[in-house]
């Protein structure tokens, strides 16, 4: 699977995965051929990316698995949205449904997992897809705090609704913060605790935060990890974005962050799980060699194994070879490959075949 911007969808592509809409419609099915008229639609969906299969990728048998599967992300994306849809009709949401998502989320994440997030949604899908993503990037650190189930709970709930507030119309985004807390605080079943979510995920560890300028351990702990999975999707997702940031340039923009804007343990303890290199990632390295990452451990994300492809000069060649770099301590990763230069590999290799 190969993630693609729109801009660089070309007749000829296959789609990887079904395409939904946060209601559950699905908008494209997998193993489609695109045309002209495929790629126009994507266009007017407003989607920004698309998931495609890629032959190289597919040779190697690498499969990428989500944090959360997209099966059960669609389930919850899909009553979520409907749960939203409610509340824009003036209703009180029941909390027990709210309770239900996060347990799947909660069963579903395991204990000590690289985090795989791959967003290929329409714009106005987004608040939903986020949500969830957020959801399941405070369960991974929430696991490795070794918190209780009940804590997981009172957390994954909270970030499952923590942009309630934006359902309501106001022209300053800072006040969704405090709309939604006003919102959640009329639910019952509820925890306190899971409502500062809502309030406080945008307030920075420097004070320099909103809505209530709170720092250090002012800020709740819940809303201090929540910050941090909020702005690490939002850096790799959000189609507002002027550009989307790769999962080694996330990396290094939270690694920066860290001790100012978050929590400097916290955010250590995610980082330790936040992929540098995705499985299926192209690279070049020191020596000049194209390869794809084919594992990523944790705490290991630089030292990646990764299937070399080519020569030292680029140039493709048909005996590959696999090699860790946790072994291999004298070669680096020099950068990661831009979408056209794949793509231009892709089809060097499709031609040689």
């Amino acid at each position: 699977m190969q993630k693609v911007s729109v801009r660089n969808l070309r007749q000829g592509m296959t789609t990887y995965t079904q395409l939904r809409a946060a209601d559950g419609r699905i908008l494209l099915g997998s193993k489609i051929e695109l045309n002209e008229r495929y790629i126009s639609r994507i266009q007017e969906l407003g989607i920004f990316s698309l998931s495609v299969t890629n032959p190289i990728i597919e040779r190697l048998g690498l499969v990428y698995e989500e944090t959360l599967s997209e099966e059960h992300k669609a389930k919850v994306t899909k009553n979520l949205k409907s749960a939203f849809d409610d509340i824009k009709k003036g209703e009180l949401i029941d909390v027990y449904r709210i309770s239900a998502l996060a347990k799947i989320i909660e069963d579903t994440v395991r204990k000590n997992q690289i985090i795989r997030i791959n967003n290929c949604n329409t714009v106005e899908d987004y608040i939903y897809s986020h949500s969830v993503n957020v959801a399941a990037l405070v369960a991974v650190i929430a696991s490795d705090m070794d918190y209780s189930t009940l804590k997981i709970h009172e957390l994954v709930m909270g970030a499952l609704l923590h942009d309630v507030g934006k359902v309501f119309e106001g022209d300053n985004v800072k006040e969704h913060c405090q709309r939604g807390f006003d919102y959640v605080r009329k639910l019952r079943g509820l925890s306190v605790l899971s409502m500062h979510v809502i309030l406080d995920h945008h307030e920075k560890y420097d004070g320099t935060g909103y809505p209530r300028q709170l720092s250090g351990s002012e800020i709740p702990e819940y809303a201090k990890i929540a910050a941090i999975a909020n702005a690490y999707d939002a850096m790799v997702s959000d189609p507002q974005r002027e550009e989307l940031l790769l999962p080694h340039q996330a990396y290094e923009a939270l690694m920066s962050m860290s001790g100012t804007y978050f929590d400097r343990e916290i955010t250590n303890i995610f980082l330790a799980k936040a992929p540098l290199y995705p499985v299926g990632t192209f690279v070049v390295l020191d020596s000049g060699y194209i390869g794809v990452i084919t594992e990523t451990l944790p705490k290991l994300q630089s030292r990646p194994s990764i299937m070399v492809l080519s020569d030292e000069h680029g140039v493709l060649t048909d005996n590959w070879q696999e090699i860790n770099l946790a072994d291999n301590l004298t070669t680096f990763i020099m950068r990661v490959m831009s979408e056209e230069e794949v793509i231009e590999l892709t089809n060097k290799y499709e031609r040689k075949q």
